[in-house]
């Protein structure tokens, strides 16, 4: 039996680690140039601005090896499950294991986030979770096929994508106005007041680089309307499938047999909007924003996923549903 190693999500991982490393000690470097050039001109601050040049830069390492030691690379066989190569625990040391649900992400503070927690006799607790990592849901079968059903054969084939193209089915149809929710009004509101500035004072345009403005100009508004349309998915249910669709992204649909659906989650991550997360049976695990969506709206979706057997979680501590 070929052993299950973990890999690491190359944006929510390694670009995340990256651009927060980099960003705390770019700032804190900033901040210390400017306390030093204060201190050449005998000013005062100087001291102060040194203490938080210094607290950013070691807030950038210590993102770094926080981030590194929340997310081991794991590699687990029929007999065990090592993190980073370092430490090795037996699956007879195995006390509860709980595949699903939020787990406590330990950073500045703690904050649930979803993922997989292991227990061994020892006392010793392990989270791995689902975001960090490309295959966690292979992972996750792994350990419930081979330890905890005590199979003597794993399997856990490609994901199976299921067509979107028109079906015979009616569809319940779960989504917001765009252009009532915080994040369509942010995204419209700037090119209406972008277009109403050049349309009453026309001579703003008098001193610039006609051809530059347009590309930078153009690249900018394609960037500002992927980065908020991304976040603006809505659902549709029929008696056999649920689709996840976007306001403005037509061609990003995605399609989910409910029978293969092993229980969905409602959460908040940061700054985003609620999502939807669909964890399939073979524990697959994928996000879908939707920041058009009011409570009425998940409340409606949530009590149509359960009608339908469907396992509903709600991880959101900004909803009253």
């Amino acid at each position: 039996m070929d052993p299950v190693i973990l890999r690491r999500h190359p944006l929510k991982f390694y670009f995340l680690i990256f651009f927060l490393t980099l960003f705390c000690c770019a700032l804190g470097a900033l901040i210390l140039w400017v306390g030093i050039r204060s201190a050449e001109r005998r000013e005062n601050g100087a001291i102060t601005m040194s203490a938080f040049s210094l607290f950013f830069i070691l807030l950038g390492v210590f993102s770094l090896y926080k981030y590194y030691r929340n997310a081991p690379i794991a590699k687990a066989d029929q007999y065990q499950i090592t993190f980073n190569d370092t430490e090795a625990y037996k699956w007879e040391d195995l006390e509860k294991v709980v595949l699903t649900g939020k787990q406590p992400f330990k950073y500045l503070f703690s904050y649930q986030m979803e993922g997989m927690m292991l227990l061994f006799k020892n006392g010793k607790v392990k989270y791995l979770f689902d975001d960090f990592y490309i295959n966690l849901g292979e992972m996750k079968s792994f350990i419930q096929q081979v330890v905890t059903e005590k199979n003597t054969t794993f399997e856990y084939g490609p994901e199976h994508v299921i067509s979107t193209d028109p079906i015979p089915e009616i569809f319940a149809v779960y989504k917001g106005n765009q252009f009532t929710s915080l994040r369509g009004i942010m995204l419209w509101s700037l090119y209406a007041i972008i277009i109403a500035m050049f349309v009453l004072r026309p001579g703003y345009l008098d001193n610039i680089n006609i051809p530059k403005f347009i590309v930078f100009f153009g690249l900018f508004c394609l960037g500002w309307f992927y980065l908020h349309s991304m976040v603006m998915n809505y659902f549709r249910i029929s008696e056999h499938y649920l689709e996840v669709r976007n306001h403005n992204l037509f061609w990003r649909k995605r399609r989910y047999l409910l029978s293969d659906i092993k229980e969905v989650t409602v959460e908040t991550q940061g700054k985003m909007p609620n999502s939807l997360r669909i964890i399939t049976k073979d524990f697959r695990s994928k996000v879908f924003p939707a920041g058009t969506l009011n409570d009425n709206k998940w409340r409606a979706l949530k009590e149509k996923l359960e009608s339908q057997g469907i396992t509903v979680r709600i991880d959101s501590p900004f909803l009253s549903i």
